[in-house]
């Protein structure tokens, strides 16, 4: 049995559900659960356990005894790590990590291109395992590249949820030049009504909901994304894009990007949206 440590809602947003679920697809786990603090069924087709704190989590591994467990969620420290090691020193502690934390586990995981080795000298024990993967890409995004679609308009996506609304605000700043736009996102956005009517009354700004975003930018001949899991998506599609960050986790594969000279825009600079689109 595999138990895996993550959280996901329309307030954090699915990114780090997307790539577990990508992870045990890629790597064809079986008997897993997903356990979590803040996360609804309707949203993963694999089972859920909640639980209160961390406390609790230690006791369902007690009480289920896995072979592993794997952890994609920056709120569980190195010092989870090292209590949860303490607690079950034969079960496999797997983790994610992005931003070259320190850890104290069995192995790491980071899918990153921009991912070294070396980042971790000072920051792990002698027995952790240190695996540098290749990004995950979906098989919707595969079946699309093949695809050969007319390339026009201009896709848009802040994320399953885009919980901040950073999108309206993009779309408002693009509401002058009246460029075809397909603005991506899911049933979980909180903004959903403001979104329907702005793009309502703005018929150029055409709204996708739960729809295929790998055909979406398939068909698009420009981007505006965030630096996160979804900047992957959009290399391995070839669509030019600008990234805004929009929160502090994306600030290494921002880095990365300004080295290859995709412009990265910070939240409060939106307005320059407008000028950098062709």
């Amino acid at each position: 049995m595999t138990l895996i440590r993550v959280d996901f809602s329309s307030e954090i947003g699915f990114g780090h559900l997307k790539r577990v679920e990508n992870f045990i697809k890629t790597f064809n786990i079986k008997n897993i659960y997903l356990v979590c603090k803040e996360c609804k069924q309707q949203y993963t087709a694999i089972p859920i356990i909640k639980i209160k704190n961390e406390d609790e989590f230690f006791e369902v591994v007690k009480k289920l005894n896995p072979d592993k467990v794997i952890v994609d969620n920056y709120d569980f420290t190195y010092e989870y790590e090292k209590k949860f090691k303490t607690l079950f020193p034969n079960v496999k502690l797997i983790c994610f990590d992005d931003l070259f934390y320190k850890h104290y586990c069995d192995e790491i995981i980071n899918i990153n291109p921009y991912a070294k080795k070396t980042k971790y000298k000072n920051s792990i024990p002698k027995f952790t395992k240190i695996r540098i993967l290749k990004p995950f890409i979906r098989d919707e995004f595969k079946k699309a590249k093949k695809k050969r679609f007319q390339r026009k308009g201009i896709f848009i996506s802040f994320g399953a949820t885009d919980a901040k609304g950073i999108g309206l605000k993009v779309l408002q700043m693009l509401k002058p030049l009246k460029k075809e736009v397909h603005f991506y996102t899911t049933s979980a956005n909180k903004n959903l009504d403001k979104l329907k009517k702005f793009c309502f009354l703005n018929r150029w700004c055409h709204l996708h909901i739960d729809e295929n975003v790998a055909e979406g930018m398939a068909k698009a001949r420009f981007g505006i994304i965030t630096p996160s899991t979804i900047t992957w998506e959009a290399m391995y599609m070839n669509m030019p894009f600008i990234a805004i960050k929009v929160a502090d986790n994306q600030n290494l594969i921002a880095k990365y990007l300004k080295q290859k000279r995709i412009k990265v825009l910070k939240e409060n600079e939106i307005q320059k949206v407008p000028r950098l689109v062709p």
